[in-house]
Formats: C-alpha cells, sequence, structure tokens
C-alpha cells in the first residue's frame, strides 16, 4: 500500500514540474529576456476608412462639447423655479415639461453615470440619432 502512494507522488511530482518547466519553456519573450504582453487587437465594428486617423483628438473634442453642454444643463436646472403639483392624478404645472427636458440632457451628458465615470451615454446614444440605439454595435 505505501508503494502505491509513493509511486502515485512521484507521477504527481513528475507531472507537476513538467507542467512548470514547460509553461517557462514557451513564454513569450523579447530579445532582452523579458516577457511580453501581448495586447488584443481593438474591436471595431466599422469597414476600414470609416472612422478618422486622429481618433483620439476627436474623442478629447466630443468631450469637451459634453463638458460645456452639461454645465450649461446643471446651470439652468439651478434656475429653474419648481413645478406645481395639481390635480389627481398629480400632474406638474408651469415647469414640469422643462424639468424632465433638463432631467434627460443631464442624465445624457453626465460623465459619472458610465461604469468607469469616463464616457456619457450621448457617446454611444447620439442625438442626431434621436438618442436612441447604439451608434457603436
Amino acid at each position: 500500500m505505501k508503494r502505491i502512494i509513493l509511486i502515485t507522488s512521484a507521477v504527481c511530482a513528475v507531472g507537476l514540474i513538467a507542467i512548470i518547466v514547460g509553461s517557462h519553456a514557451v513564454s513569450a519573450q523579447d530579445e532582452h529576456g523579458k516577457k511580453k504582453e501581448k495586447q488584443p487587437a481593438a474591436y471595431n465594428t466599422y469597414p476600414p476608412g470609416i472612422l478618422p486617423s486622429d481618433l483620439d483628438s476627436e474623442i478629447f473634442r466630443v468631450r469637451s462639447e459634453v463638458v460645456v453642454i452639461e454645465n450649461e444643463a446643471l446651470a439652468q436646472w439651478g434656475a429653474l423655479t419648481p413645478p406645481t403639483l395639481t390635480g389627481q392624478p398629480p400632474t406638474l404645472q408651469g415647469t414640469g415639461q422643462r424639468a424632465n427636458q433638463l432631467l434627460g440632457k443631464l442624465m445624457n451628458f453626465d460623465e459619472n453615470m458610465s461604469p468607469f465615470r469616463d464616457s456619457p451615454a450621448v457617446f454611444c446614444h447620439m442625438p442626431y440619432a434621436g438618442f436612441s440605439g447604439s451608434a457603436v454595435a
């Protein structure tokens, strides 16, 4: 019985050593012996030539516009008088419709609502598409 346990342990040890040595033997390294980080290709749904070559500067420009529009909406929201609640069922009278519009504008242009707090909803739900659907997919 001890002999079977000893043989099984030896086989497992040899297998573990083979796995460790094999993984180091096939690792990608550059000419200085440092491991290379393989970067996946950027996912792009558009055919070649559609996206501009200066995409980073275009994203910066759009983000700058988004900040201006959001600040404008925040100023308008702050200047808005509270609506009057009337009727049954309750309806907002006076500035109620404008408050709904500004709330939608604030939600679409707010970068903090994204998972990494770096892109507003308007990046995918563009105004020229009526804020519907994804402009990316």
